[in-house]
């Protein structure tokens, strides 16, 4: 039985790993950016999310972010509901989860001083990556 902090990281794992999925799809010529798998307020916008992917601040080492997101996401998931709490594992993802985080500062510093351009989605995962890795350190120390 999960407790409500293990069932509110999974929840947020889970809606990272669908927001980063859509990125992902959408990066790779996948899935358009105004798919209605998407709310009509959440979907990339030409001079909004959309943009954002083409510019050099949506690869880290290469790779696309929304792609490490989703790898990020999953492993979130399976480490909680598979009861990980202590040992190598949980201490790699704990600092993960804080890389995320100030990767995340970065990014979002860019979105609003390099490139000028909104991404509220960009700004939701960040946000989801805070949450998980305060939620993280909690669950797993």
């Amino acid at each position: 039985m999960i407790n409500i902090a293990e069932y509110s990281a999974v929840l947020l794992a889970g809606i990272g790993l669908y927001i980063a999925g859509y990125f992902t799809f959408v990066y790779y010529g996948l899935l358009e950016a105004n798919t209605r798998l998407m709310p009509r307020v959440c979907q990339l916008e030409d001079r909004s999310c959309k943009t954002v992917l083409g510019t050099r601040y949506a690869r880290v080492f290469g790779v696309p972010n929304s792609l490490l997101g989703v790898v990020y996401y999953l492993i979130v998931i399976i480490v909680i509901l598979g009861g990980i709490k202590s040992g190598p594992t949980s201490v790699a993802l704990i600092a993960v989860s804080w890389f995320t985080v100030a990767l995340g500062l970065v990014l979002a510093y860019s979105l609003f001083f390099i490139i000028r351009i909104p991404c509220p989605l960009c700004l939701a995962a960040h946000s989801i990556n805070l949450a998980l890795a305060v939620l993280l350190a909690v669950i797993l120390t």
